[in-house]
């Protein structure tokens, strides 16, 4: 049944053998037979190449906390992208995003917050 409602995301995945180790470019997307494919999302749901309507859980590995195309995350987005999207340089909206995180998180003030690439770069840094 299962194979038989994911046609083409057997066949993407059956591409996708030919490029990636396992299949997959997250160990975390793998399941057998094979992963689904999402197409698109909005809010809560996605869905994948065959058309299949899904409530996402995973709400792309909790960095989506309004869901998907949220019209306030939408909005800030288009706002910033005229002005720049990756300066690699300091900024003042990144203090304004560590003051926030300060006002939220008391244990964060002082000098106490660290942007980090990922969860294990963030366990790493905070041993250090």
């Amino acid at each position: 049944e299962y194979i038989s409602k994911h046609p083409k995301s057997k066949q993407l995945y059956e591409r996708a053998l030919n490029c990636y180790a396992s299949g997959v470019t997250h160990d975390a997307r793998m399941a057998r037979p094979f992963p689904i494919y999402a197409a698109k999302a909005h809010g809560s749901k996605k869905w994948d190449v065959d058309g299949n309507e899904y409530v996402d859980y995973v709400m792309g590995h909790g960095t989506l906390l309004f869901g998907y195309g949220d019209e306030r995350v939408v909005e800030a987005i288009q706002d910033q992208i005229p002005k720049a999207m990756h300066m690699g340089a300091c900024t003042e909206l990144e203090i304004e995003w560590a003051e926030l995180i300060q006002k939220l998180v008391p244990s964060a003030r002082g000098g106490l917050v660290r942007a980090t690439s990922c969860g294990g770069e963030a366990v790493q840094t905070a041993i250090r």
